[in-house]
């Protein structure tokens, strides 16, 4: 599954971690505010054994978060 995201938005994801290495093996986590950038290269990384996760759903937020 492939998730687009459009530019400089915010969006709540959820992502899986697939390293079998990794103690947070097949665990799914939460991020509530993600920032897409520009809309490509669009990472959640393990804090633990630093692998990139996949995606597994992306959301856009609506309201957008005020940023100052």
């Amino acid at each position: 599954m492939s998730v687009t995201f459009q530019p400089a938005l915010y969006y709540e994801v959820t992502a899986r971690d697939n390293n079998q290495d990794c103690v947070n093996y097949e665990q799914t986590f939460t991020v509530p505010q993600f920032y897409s950038n520009a809309g490509t290269n669009c990472f959640v990384t393990c804090g633990l054994c630093g692998q990139h996760m996949e995606i597994l759903t992306a959301t856009l937020l609506d309201p957008q978060p005020e940023v100052s």
